[in-house]
């Protein structure tokens, strides 16, 4: 056989097999294609076309973009009210008697960014406990602090102040 026919039989052969392997590629496709739409269609859901599916993406988005704005709206407002929060605080555990060892009395001070809020004493004994509350308005008791209460307010006045540029 001639040379050039051998050639031109090679090549129709590696064009038969391209075409071949084309087609065999496409029907793949479709048949994954047909059997999701077959697995949706068993399992009670709708078989939608593009337009559909890309109508409902779409719409998703949509949903997504007014989550994020209501998400967005309560954010401010709780930026807004983050500053009267109690965030500062301070505690403080002492022997408040002689006869009562461990440090069981203590002194807890729950202040907001101004530096105002309460300080809480409790002074423990053996007969029991008592328990004290004072108003603090930025940072000095409104009536007079004890030395531990001092301490408990200083502690919490040296904890960072809540800033909205924070977040």
């Amino acid at each position: 056989m001639d040379s050039q026919l051998l050639l031109a039989i090679g090549i129709a052969g590696v064009v038969i097999a391209l075409i071949g392997v084309t087609t065999s590629l496409i029907l793949a496709r479709n048949l994954r294609r047909l059997r999701s739409d077959y697995a949706a269609l068993v399992s009670g859901g709708e078989v939608l076309t593009s337009e559909q599916r890309f109508a409902q993406l779409l719409e998703r988005v949509a949903q997504h973009g007014v989550g994020a704005q209501e998400s967005s709206i309560r954010l401010s407002a709780l930026e807004r009210a983050a500053p009267g929060a109690m965030s500062r605080i301070g505690l403080i555990q002492f022997q408040a008697f002689e006869d009562v060892g461990g440090g069981q009395s203590s002194a807890l001070a729950l202040l907001d960014s101004t530096g105002s809020g309460v300080v809480i004493t409790a002074l423990h004994a053996r007969v029991g406990t008592r328990i004290y509350v004072k108003r603090v308005s930025e940072g000095q008791g409104e009536g007079t602090l004890g030395e531990e209460e001092r301490a408990a307010v200083d502690a919490a006045l040296a904890q960072p102040a809540y800033s909205a540029t924070q977040r």
